[in-house]
């Protein structure tokens, strides 16, 4: 599946929130991933974190999606309805792609989420981190970043990697 028709999906999943007199959902998980290395990290699902997951649905079943479990399903595009609440209160960015504005989850709290798979062994994930800081090290707040880390391995690794680790 494209980038390409994942984007188009969101828009129209975006328009039809907005139509619902709602703020759009914001993007978590490993789709985040996907929008920030601009597709070199491809995700199959769309995850979406949205305050109300019952109107989130809502606009779901309105545009022809079939509900699986917490997966949504439409032809090819999958969209997961995601339940990290906590996620809630972390912020986001707004990502301009063509002429939607986008909700992803800030680079802060998408490298704190998954860094508790890295410290349980994951290498790709920790690779993935790696990646994401050298990438993106002039634009982290590394203040923030370090208060939403929970284990003091997680700051050791990351401090590790700023000095070149």
């Amino acid at each position: 599946m494209s980038l390409d028709k994942q984007i188009t999906a969101l828009k129209e999943i975006n328009k039809q929130i907005r139509k619902l007199k709602s703020k759009e959902p914001i993007i978590v998980g490993k789709f985040a991933l996907t929008v920030y290395t601009q597709g070199m990290y491809p995700a199959n699902i769309i995850s979406l974190l949205h305050p109300d997951i019952h109107l989130l649905q809502q606009a779901l079943r309105e545009l022809g999606y079939t509900q699986f479990g917490d997966l949504w399903l439409k032809d090819d595009i999958n969209v997961e309805i995601s339940k990290d609440f906590e996620l809630i209160t972390g912020n986001f960015n707004q990502i301009q792609i063509e002429d939607e504005i986008i909700n992803v989850l800030s680079l802060e709290d998408l490298i704190a989420d998954m860094m508790k798979y890295c410290l349980e062994g994951d290498d790709l994930v920790c690779d993935l981190i790696k990646m994401l800081i050298k990438s993106y090290e002039k634009f982290i707040d590394f203040h923030y970043l370090y208060g939403r880390l929970k284990d003091k391995r997680a700051v050791s690794f990351i401090k590790n990697i700023k000095r070149g680790g």
